[in-house]
Formats: C-alpha cells, sequence, structure tokens
C-alpha cells in the first residue's frame, strides 16, 4: 500500500489553506517563473518541487567533462540577470551557479522542496483546486494549490536513450551513458569512442582530447558543427555602444533576430548557409574531411547544427588528438567496435552518446476528479496550457534556438493571466482536431518519442512556431481571452485512463509511488 506521510502545518497541508501556486522543477524554466512570480505576487504564497538533490535541472544531470550550453549565453541566460562570464557558451557548473543565485534572489530556495517527485496533479472539481501527490523519500504526502506549473523540460533525467548493440557483452571495456557518467574516471592514454554526432558527443570529443584521451566519434552520418568566436563579441561591441542594462537587452534581440535569420536561411536557401558554415570549417580541416564527416544528406537544422568555441572539435582533429568515423556498426567486440564496412575502431572506454528519452511532465501524470488523462491525445493552446484542463500550464521552449528566449515569454505570460484575477482558467475545447506534434522538429529523439506528448493543431493558438520573432507579438501583446473560458464556463477534458507503452496498461497508483 502506498505510504503517505502527514504534511508540516502550513499553506497547501488542506483545501482550506492552499498554495496560490505549485511549481515543478528547479531547472531553468521554473526558476524563471519563480523570479516573475515573486516580483509579481509579493503575497502569494508558492513552493517548487524538483525529484531530484539539487536545483539545475540538465545542469545537475549532466556532469561529463566539458559540459556546456549549445546556446550563446546572451539568450540561454535570463533577460533580467545579465550572463557574468565573458564567454559565448557557459559551462555547466557556470550556469548551475548562475541559476542557484537567480534561485536566491527570488526567495526561491527558501521555498524549494528536494527529492520530491510529482507523481500525479489532480484537479478536483468540488475544491476547484489541485491536489498534488508528491513523492519523498519518506513517502507521498499531499499538497493542495490552487495552480500548477510544470517547469520540468521534456526529457527523462533518469535515464537516456540506449540502445542495444549486438554483442555488448563480449566487449571487456566499459560502456558509459552520459547521463550516468562516473567521477572516477581514468582519461589519459585511453582509446574513447564516442557514439553520437549531437551536442553531447561534440562537447565531450575535445574535452577527452584535453584529458589526454585516443577519442575517436563515431557517426552514422555526417553532421553539421559550426565554429563559434569563445568570447561573445556581439555582447562586448553593444556594451561599447550602449550603458547597462540596455546594451544586454539590446545583444540579447541581436542574437535571437541572427540565430532565428540563419534559421530560416538554413531551411529556405540551404546552399547559402552551407558555404558560409564550409567557408568557417576550412579554417581548421580539409575540404576532403568536410565532404566525408561534415556534409550531411539533409537540409542546415533539419537536424541541429551543433556548436563548437573556437572549433574546439576541429582543432582537436586537426593535431591527431581526435578523429572522426563515419559509418554503421555492425557489433562490439572484445575491443572495441567493427563497422559493416570491416574497419575495427579500438576502444578502452565506449561513450553511447546516443540521445535523450523523452518524458511528458516529469513522468507523473495528470487527472481531473480523480480519472488519469490520456496526455498525447490533449490539444495544447499556444503550446503552454491543456484545452479543458483548469490553472494548469507548462513551459515548452525552442527546439532551434535558446530555450530561455521562449520559457520567459511563457513565464511573463502566465504572469500577465493571473494578474487579470480570475480565478479558475482553461483554454477552450477546439473544434478541429489536434494531431500535430508540440515538438516540430526532425531529430531522432523527437520522432522516436514525440507522441508521448499533448499534440498541438494547425493554427493558432492551438499551435506555437519555432520563432521567437514571431511569436514575440503573440505571447507578450496578443489577446489572453482568445479561445479562453473562465470561472463556471470552464469546460473540462473528458478524463481517460492513461496508457503507459512502457509498462503495464493495468498499473496501479502503488506501482508508480513504488517507481519514484
Amino acid at each position: 500500500m502506498t505510504s503517505f506521510t502527514n504534511r508540516p502545518e502550513g499553506p497547501g497541508a488542506a483545501p482550506g489553506d492552499p498554495l496560490d501556486l505549485l511549481i515543478v522543477g528547479a531547472g531553468l524554466s521554473g526558476i524563471d517563473l519563480a523570479h516573475h512570480v515573486h516580483r509579481a505576487f509579493p503575497d502569494w504564497r508558492w513552493e517548487i518541487h524538483d525529484a531530484h538533490d539539487d536545483l539545475g535541472g540538465t545542469w545537475h544531470t549532466f556532469r561529463y567533462p566539458g559540459i556546456r550550453s549549445d546556446s550563446d549565453m546572451a539568450t540561454f541566460g535570463f533577460p533580467f540577470r545579465p550572463w557574468p562570464h565573458g564567454s559565448t557558451l557557459g559551462s555547466g557548473a557556470e550556469i548551475k551557479e548562475y541559476l542557484r543565485d537567480t534561485a536566491r534572489e527570488a526567495g526561491a530556495l527558501d521555498r524549494l522542496h528536494l527529492r520530491s517527485w510529482v507523481a500525479d496533479a489532480d484537479w478536483r472539481s468540488d475544491h476547484q483546486l489541485y491536489r498534488v501527490t508528491c513523492v519523498t523519500d519518506t513517502g507521498a504526502r499531499i499538497v493542495w494549490a490552487r495552480r500548477v506549473h510544470f517547469g520540468s523540460g521534456y526529457y527523462s533525467h533518469t535515464e537516456g536513450f540506449r540502445p542495444e548493440f549486438p554483442g555488448e557483452a563480449d566487449f571487456r571495456g566499459v560502456i558509459i551513458h552520459p547521463q550516468q557518467w562516473p567521477d572516477d574516471l581514468d582519461y589519459a592514454g585511453r582509446k574513447f569512442v564516442v557514439i553520437g554526432s549531437g551536442a553531447t558527443a561534440v562537447t565531450l570529443v575535445p574535452a577527452l582530447a584535453e584529458r589526454g584521451a585516443d577519442v575517436t566519434m563515431l557517426q552514422r552520418t555526417p553532421s553539421y558543427i559550426g565554429p563559434l568566436p569563445e568570447k561573445d563579441l556581439i555582447s562586448a561591441v553593444w556594451r561599447r555602444l550602449l550603458p547597462a542594462p540596455w546594451s544586454y537587452r539590446a545583444a540579447r534581440l541581436n542574437h535571437g533576430a541572427r540565430d532565428t535569420a540563419q534559421f530560416v536561411i538554413a531551411q529556405r536557401l540551404p546552399w547559402l548557409f552551407k558555404a558560409g558554415l564550409r567557408l568557417m570549417q576550412r579554417r581548421y580541416i580539409s575540404p576532403e574531411q568536410i565532404d566525408e564527416h561534415f556534409t550531411p544528406p539533409y537540409r542546415p537544422w533539419d537536424q541541429r547544427v551543433c556548436k563548437a568555441p573556437d572549433g574546439d572539435i576541429f582543432q582537436a582533429i586537426r593535431r591527431g588528438a581526435a578523429r572522426v568515423v563515419t559509418g554503421y556498426i555492425d557489433r562490439f567486440t572484445d575491443t572495441g567496435i567493427r563497422l559493416r564496412s570491416g574497419e575495427e575502431i579500438e576502444a578502452d572506454v565506449i561513450i553511447t552518446a546516443t540521445g535523450l528519452k523523452l518524458e511528458a511532465f516529469g513522468g507523473g501524470t495528470l487527472s481531473i476528479d480523480g480519472e488519469a488523462l490520456d496526455v498525447p491525445s490533449l490539444a495544447t493552446y499556444r503550446g503552454m496550457m491543456l484545452a479543458g484542463v483548469p490553472n494548469f500550464s507548462f513551459t515548452v521552449g525552442y527546439i532551434n534556438s535558446s530555450w530561455t528566449l521562449r520559457a520567459d515569454l511563457v513565464s511573463q505570460y502566465m504572469v500577465k493571466l493571473w494578474k487579470t484575477g480570475e480565478s479558475v482558467y482553461a483554454p477552450r475545447l477546439p473544434g478541429e482536431p489536434a494531431d500535430q506534434l508540440l515538438l516540430d522538429f526532425d531529430a531522432g529523439y523527437i520522432q522516436r518519442d514525440g507522441h508521448k506528448f499533448p499534440k498541438q493543431g494547425t493554427a493558432r493558438p492551438w499551435r506555437y512556431v519555432q520563432n521567437f520573432l514571431v511569436e514575440i507579438p503573440e505571447l507578450a501583446f496578443g489577446d489572453q481571452r482568445r479561445e479562453m473560458a473562465f470561472g463556471d464556463r470552464v469546460q473540462l477534458t473528458g478524463a481517460r485512463r492513461a496508457r503507459d507503452d512502457d509498462h503495464d496498461d493495468d498499473r496501479d497508483y502503488d506501482d508508480e509511488v513504488a517507481r519514484a
């Protein structure tokens, strides 16, 4: 049986004394919202719950060598708190401390509940409140809240995507996934093979080489990698032209507009984007290397274009500390990996940088009056609310540019809505079916798991687009009553029992708690 512990007396302990807001996730999205709530509603009672043992989200989960942002910090940082370092990209440790300092200023550290997994958020019509089940080390406890906002991201922090390769049992070395990086790994003089070509692999290869490892990046197909300056030149120029904080705002808009323009050019004039990218790569490697390993068969930004500060991965290749092999794995052997071509790659350590395992709403359930909802059948509204689900919101950022650009727009949008004073709100049920993937991107991990999320429609406000400049007018100045219902006019979506493709259909709630 599920063990429930008594919540200490105070806000949220009973329906008669609920929290004004419960935020799920103490990463970038949750802390961004905490800042805005702290400023807009000084009298609100709110908490942040996170399933992990520290704040930081991604920047707590991933601890592999060289971990860094793949977006410039002028846009990945918060608009209200300038990035304090001069680097274009931020290291994992720097970002985590930046988040901690922001959380401290927002009063979030005093309201932070760690190792508290939100297993279920259940809207109770009789109370017009959420009954939130939080699973902790000492059992499950109930928190009552007027509103719930999920800032828990879109992937599982407990496990990554890990395909099984033939012959793994024969390999005499070590196999590691980046989400479970060991603290005591030796690097110098050892042969590392990194399977993958995404941001994790592109970050790991030069970092391992710097630690004295002999590194091979093994990819199935060529990948786009763009070198960029280590120092943020755009922000430096604006600091010379304008005083703070205007210089930071101008640099942020400049970076955001540049990234959006690059994406549009890459999709509509791919030959032009590829030509510019090739010119930058030629500073480091030969045309033959570019043709073989860095000229994919798809358009730029059909999958994410990875960034290399000062071309660090290309520099590692040029000095012979790293190499790239493009080919398909046949099987693991006792000494490494054999490709279908017959080539054998020796390895002491194999890193499976094979992607993320997506997860909606932190792996918990959403319910109405005790009945779990079928999340993939729900319709999203402006990519931040769910049709027919009262007082519920969530943050999803951009996949093709900085996550924070959209995360902050969502936070400000929700705060503006809450300022209207409406106690109950929800998007209306759409007249047309919502059958489009919420995460509209061609990356493998999204194509593999994107069906786990609520769907979006084909037109606004039932659709959000991967374009910061297009979304600013709608989210900052759009009509917040469009296709919305308030008070007793809210029509609840039909409650349907959720199904989990990865587990038994009849799994009961005790199994959910045990999984925590």
